[in-house]
């Protein structure tokens, strides 16, 4: 029902399986990433009323997992639908990968509110003398700082990148990016490190985890210890497969006739159109100005998280305006290259 349905082209990927050409509009919210709190509370938390036993009965929380170590859905106060991961459709759509080579390495990103701090150009060449040279993807915002781009260029590695979150092609060139490697390195547990791993892929967390603005000091530790499998060498791969099956909801995947039952995709609805263009980005304005009325939550970390102007803090927000779906490309598309600065 609202923008964030259709990041990454996850709404393509529901709508080839289902066997449908373009995406259509959810009846409600659909996790958009791996998470490593309840996405209840995170993905979904501008939209408290949708889940409720008072809320609208129409409209569903579409998560990937039941079975993730961040979250219980049996104490939780929204219910929601376990349907497994965009990727597993799209992998499932794509047919069976070739052995892949070399190493991709996807690291830890920030975004336009909150920046990544620590030494880019002291990990680029740590991940040089670990891995050797190897293909480097950049978020699409570190893609555009020539400082970033530089440091890892300057240590040997290849660059690329994916493109933005609204690019309905991103999960496909994804798809070809870590499907096409035999090692897939981050130094944060996040998204890409789980789909590679969830898939057979060797993946794991290596590496100094940086430091996003207004995080406290011990926020990327406790990753670890919740997730040992991808931090410890000595784990077997299928332990680490295993882990990450769970958190991508690899086993709750529908058929296609039976996903389409649950999407509402069987004929077109209204209310789904509404909602994504007039109902939900009145609410998420009216949300958003509250917010930025009240300031920072309590008791969240402030530290260096950055001050916004008004107009940094209006890019921002403007980012969930709704947009046409667009469809991503049948066949998944090769990553992006990253000019490198002379």
């Amino acid at each position: 029902m609202e923008s964030q349905n259709h990041y990454y082209g996850h709404s393509s990927a529901l709508a080839r399986y289902a066997g449908l050409d373009r995406p259509r509009h959810l009846p409600g919210l659909l996790q958009h990433g791996w998470t490593a709190a309840s996405p209840l509370g995170t993905h979904f938390r501008d939209f408290p009323a949708i889940g409720t036993p008072s809320g609208p009965r129409d409209r569903a929380l579409y998560v990937w997992s039941h079975r993730s170590r961040a979250w219980d859905p049996a104490v939780a106060d929204r219910r929601s639908v376990a349907l497994g991961a965009p990727w597993h459709y799209l992998c499932a759509v794509a047919g069976p990968r070739p052995a892949g080579t070399g190493t991709v390495i996807l690291p830890v990103h920030g975004i336009a509110t909150q920046p990544l701090l620590g030494d880019h150009a002291a990990v680029a060449r740590a991940w040089a003398d670990t891995e050797g040279p190897a293909t480097v993807c950049l978020y699409h915002v570190e893609a555009r700082d020539p400082a970033v781009v530089r440091a890892y260029a300057d240590a040997g590695h290849r660059l690329v990148t994916l493109g933005t979150r609204t690019d309905p092609a991103f999960l496909g060139r994804l798809h070809t990016l870590l499907t096409g490697a035999a090692r897939v390195v981050s130094n944060r547990l996040s998204t890409p490190v789980v789909y590679a791993a969830a898939v057979g892929i060797d993946a794991t967390v290596s590496g100094d985890a940086m430091r996003l603005a207004g995080e406290r000091a011990d926020d990327a530790g406790t990753l670890a210890e919740r997730w040992p499998e991808f931090y410890d060498a000595g784990t077997a791969l299928a332990e680490r497969t295993a882990a990450a099956r769970a958190e991508t909801g690899a086993d709750d995947l529908l058929p296609p006739a039976e996903l389409r039952r649950v999407l509402g995709w069987e004929r077109r609805h209204a209310g789904p159109w509404l909602d994504h263009w007039l109902r939900a980005p009145a609410h998420r304005a009216a949300t958003q100005l509250g917010r930025r009325a009240t300031g920072p939550a309590a008791g969240a970390p402030a530290g260096d998280a950055p001050s916004l102007s008004f107009g940094q803090w209006f890019a921002a927000a403007t980012e969930y305006l709704p947009r046409p779906l667009g469809s991503a490309p049948a066949t998944p598309g090769e990553p992006l290259a990253v000019p490198v600065p002379a």
